[in-house]
């Protein structure tokens, strides 16, 4: 196995981990809408009620990490799930946030907000998007983030 072929493996391993995860919650979730109890929900994932417990809670606590992300959709080309096309599609019309720094009293805080655009930015540093289709999302964004930065500065 080459360099270029570990890196892929290693990639596409690793993106198939995060998509089964999530697979994993969102199921939990479902199954415990439809009334399964935890024991009949682990009993069928074969693991333990007290992970079923701690997955439930989690999907209870943060329902926001069972939507749909960028890195999500990435996540699925690198794992074969879907093509590079398909992938570039649904990124070209997302409708993206932006990171911000949150003010207080109109002074800059400590934080970072993250934003969907973020999921890109992280993507294409670690090399999972090309030049060519950091390039293409770059400029079909570029009216977004210019409207954000226009934002940004109002805040100040």
């Amino acid at each position: 196995m080459t360099v270029t072929d570990t890196r892929t493996a290693l990639t596409a391993n690793s993106a198939r981990e995060h998509l089964v995860r999530l697979d994993r919650l969102r199921l939990i979730g479902k199954a415990q809408d439809e009334g399964y109890t935890l024991r009949e929900i682990a009993d069928l994932l074969e693991i333990s009620a007290t992970q079923v417990h701690r997955l439930a809670q989690r999907v209870l606590q943060q329902p926001d990490e069972l939507a749909e992300t960028p890195q999500e959709v990435i996540y699925q080309r690198s794992a074969g799930v879907i093509t590079d096309a398909e992938m570039l599609d649904r990124l070209v019309h997302w409708n993206y946030t932006f990171g911000y720094v949150p003010t207080e009293g109109g002074q800059p805080m400590d934080a970072y907000a993250k934003g969907s655009w973020d999921d890109i930015r992280r993507a294409y540093r670690r090399g999972l998007l090309s030049e060519d289709e950091w390039e293409v999302l770059f400029d079909c964004t570029r009216g977004a983030r210019e409207a954000q930065r226009a934002k940004a500065r109002g805040r100040a």
